[in-house]
């Protein structure tokens, strides 16, 4: 709460408002009221803070679709947030694909367990720590036009990975948290001999998968910020939050890749008509440099939701970017430079009482993105841009937000 004791209040006070959003932000109410009581003496009053908390199961994904290369994939995304009453979020997530079309391929399947404690003994520290498993089988373009996503134009190479990750974090203020930790895993990769494509006009080039054939190792030193200043986490109408992640790689700390990275994320909602009409401004970006393994490249599907995005690690389609402004983003899969810009209106539908669904809300939106993957930058030519086109409904509910979407089915569909 930004009140503490010896502040001066009276009814109406902006810095009621305030608090209100600020326990509102932390996701664990779905109300918040906030009232003055008289005090032990004239002058004096007492804060009430009176919540109705959310469900504490949450469901945070659900996978699902099927491609051109995957005749299916499945899974789910669940967190517990306070398990058995002691304040811990436990949850996982496992991920598991039909055998794949592309020659080579075989099923995938992916899975996490995670724990974290916010708040540990009640101090501003926290701690969190993960650990997954996942077997993957990797599409890649061997011949055929950008725009053809067939499966009879991809192959396929196996890999699986084993690992954990843990960090330390520290609350910095009540909107504000810091995180400092370190990954460790092992990687074995299957890599076929001397990979070519055969482009369409006849010639071959060399692919690189980024991977070392064999055993190999990530280690990684990693640090994150977050600031939330949300009134609502789950349906905004006000605020912004900032989200930076950097990490560094080195043989130095017994890995065997060499790279550094920077992810960024900045979202600002602003009320135009009450709360009731919403405008909001996305802007996310990344940059990896150095000698990075591909599961740590830039994908496609992290930047234009129009294509299927990475489920828990996992490639489970190769459908091409629909390149709907004629700059070749369809010949894109991975970069080391890609960034998102984006506009969305959203319309508030209804807030309920009921027990299970919260509020929902219309919204559309329309954007750039872009993907660049520096051995093939020429400073002669157009960077690849392309339009990003969204538009559906969300849905607050007890157990998570719902979102039903153009660019959602697009993602599921073979197309």
């Amino acid at each position: 709460l930004p009140i503490k004791a010896g502040d001066s209040l009276r009814t109406g006070s902006a810095k009621l408002e305030a608090a209100r959003y600020r326990v509102l932000a932390l996701g664990f109410f779905r109300k918040v009221k906030l009232s003055l009581a008289k005090g032990s003496e004239r002058g004096q009053v007492i804060l009430l803070v009176e919540v109705e908390e959310r469900g504490t199961i949450v469901l945070n994904r659900i996978f699902f679709g099927n491609s051109l290369v995957s005749p299916w994939w499945a899974g789910i995304d669940l967190t517990e947030r306070n398990f058995l009453g002691t304040g811990l979020a436990v949850g996982g997530a496992f991920v598991l694909t039909g055998e794949s079309n592309a020659e080579g391929g075989r099923g995938q399947h992916s899975a996490v367990l995670r724990a974290a404690d916010s708040a540990f003994f009640a101090t501003r520290f926290g701690w969190q720590a993960s650990a997954y498993r996942l077997k993957a089988s990797e599409p890649f373009r061997v011949r055929g036009e950008p725009d053809d996503g067939s499966a009879a134009n991809f192959s396929a190479f196996d890999y699986d990975r084993m690992g954990a990750r843990g960090a330390l974090s520290s609350r910095l203020g009540s909107l504000s948290r810091f995180n400092l930790g370190g990954r460790f895993e092992r990687v074995r990769s299957d890599l076929p001999f001397a990979p070519l494509q055969q482009l369409p006009g006849g010639e071959t080039r060399a692919i690189d998968l980024h991977l070392l054939d064999g055993t190999s190792h990530v280690a990684s030193l990693f640090a994150s910020y977050d600031r939330d200043t949300r009134a609502d986490p789950v349906l905004p109408f006000s605020g912004d939050r900032l989200l930076l992640h950097s990490e560094l790689a080195s043989d130095a700390i017994a890995g065997d890749y060499q790279y550094a990275s920077l992810r960024a994320k900045y979202q600002r909602w602003w009320p135009v008509v009450g709360t009731q009409q919403v405008v909001s401004a996305h802007f996310s970006g990344g940059l990896v440099l150095g000698d990075a393994p591909l599961f740590e490249r830039i994908h496609v599907g992290d930047l234009n939701r129009m294509v299927s995005g990475r489920a828990l690690g996992l490639v489970t389609s190769a459908t091409p970017s629909l390149d709907l402004l004629d700059l070749s983003t369809d010949e894109l899969s991975y970069g080391e430079v890609g960034g998102l810009a984006e506009v969305q209106y959203s319309y508030k539908l209804f807030r309920s009482s009921s027990n299970w669904i919260y509020g929902g809300e219309l919204f559309v939106g329309a954007g750039l993105w872009t993907l660049v993957t520096t051995a093939d930058v020429d400073p002669r030519e157009s960077p690849p841009i392309d339009l990003l086109v969204d538009a559906g409904i969300r849905l607050d509910t007890e157990i998570g937000i719902f979102e039903l979407s153009v660019a959602n089915a697009l993602g599921r569909l073979p197309l």
